[in-house]
């Protein structure tokens, strides 16, 4: 977790430059995109020259407000943006999703941004909410996801981006010490006497973190004695606390204290959004890597575990694979 002194910086000084990368003739996957960050994103996105992006969205109809907001604002063509339903809690959707992504003539960008933060307690997966769709049902879609990416980087050169909107609050992550070794991490947090909902997002957030470190190391590992030809980048970011709906469910006193505490100090999501898309253009140097504050930055010790890396990642894949058999296949498909 930042220290006070950095958060201050980070948030009330820091100066984030616009980004500027070329996204010309690029099509772009944004998860949550109607709202926030990944709307924010969008603008940014297509401002710097991307030729499709594609919202996927729990629904469509807000996905397609924020289309024509998007449009009467930068005065874009109206084939630029297409919304896709998308629900990370149903792998029906997904895999609809994914059938429509698998159409495309190219993919050269992914930004898993779609996440919840919750105050309630509901079973999904047969776990905690915010663990299924943070985690569960995010990773079952870019798995799936992957293999597009690859075909890009062979077919036209170039070096696509799957890009997670992490968080630095997994630094201050409860991880379950009192859990039996072989009791699987997930089905232990179906058990709501296991769950503290103040802890939930920021585990769900290291979870992240350990499974893009495995991932990243199956997927294209930096080799400088043998380097792969046509990668693609696995990377991570926190995109500093920032005025968003993520904490909309709140009520009572913990709202009111979370809005005057957002007043004071959250950036807006513009703001924010510059830094994801600094993060789905940086190079390969970034491969399994955080970022925060426009730099990679060295991962804490919780995130270090390679125990619990390998741990949570093996506990996912078994997850994944009873969701949807087969899927762990899009992996060994695009391994190097």
């Amino acid at each position: 977790m930042p220290s006070l002194s950095d958060f201050l910086y980070t948030q009330l000084v820091l100066r984030i430059p616009k980004p500027s990368a070329s996204f010309t003739s690029k099509t772009v996957i944004i998860t949550g995109a109607n709202a926030g960050l990944g709307k924010e994103t969008a603008q940014h996105m297509i401002r710097l020259g991307a030729s499709k992006v594609i919202f996927g969205c729990r629904s469509p109809v807000r996905g397609e407000q924020a289309k024509r907001e998007i449009e009467r604002l930068l005065k874009c063509r109206a084939d630029i943006i297409t919304v896709w339903e998308l629900d990370l809690e149903s792998p029906a959707s997904i895999r609809r999703f994914v059938d429509q992504a698998n159409a495309l003539p190219r993919l050269d960008v992914v930004i898993n941004n779609a996440g919840v933060h919750v105050a309630s307690y509901t079973v999904v997966y047969d776990t905690e909410r915010t663990l299924a769709v943070n985690d569960i049902g995010t990773f079952l879609l870019a798995l799936q996801l992957l293999p597009k990416l690859k075909e890009t980087a062979r077919k036209h050169g170039v070096t696509p981006h799957m890009t997670t909107v992490s968080s630095a609050l997994y630094d201050i992550a409860k991880y379950p010490e009192s859990r039996g070794d072989d009791m699987d991490i997930f089905a232990w947090f179906k058990d709501e006497a296991h769950v503290n909902l103040m802890n939930q997002y920021n585990l769900s957030k290291l979870f992240q973190l350990y499974i893009i470190i495995k991932l990243s190391a199956i997927v294209d590992p930096i080799d400088a004695d043998n380097p792969n030809p046509n990668p693609i980048v696995i990377n991570s970011l926190d995109p500093c606390f920032c005025k968003t709906g993520l904490s909309g469910d709140l009520t009572g006193a913990p709202k009111v204290f979370f809005s005057i505490f957002r007043a004071i100090f959250a950036r807006t999501a513009e703001e924010g959004a510059r830094l994801v898309v600094q993060a789905a253009s940086a190079g390969r140097e970034t491969h399994g890597l955080y970022l925060r504050a426009g730099a990679v930055q060295k991962y804490a010790p919780i995130a270090q575990d390679e125990k619990r890396v390998s741990y949570v990642w093996d506990q996912l894949c078994q997850r994944l694979e009873k969701l949807q058999p087969g899927v762990l296949t899009n992996i060994q498909a695009v391994k190097s």
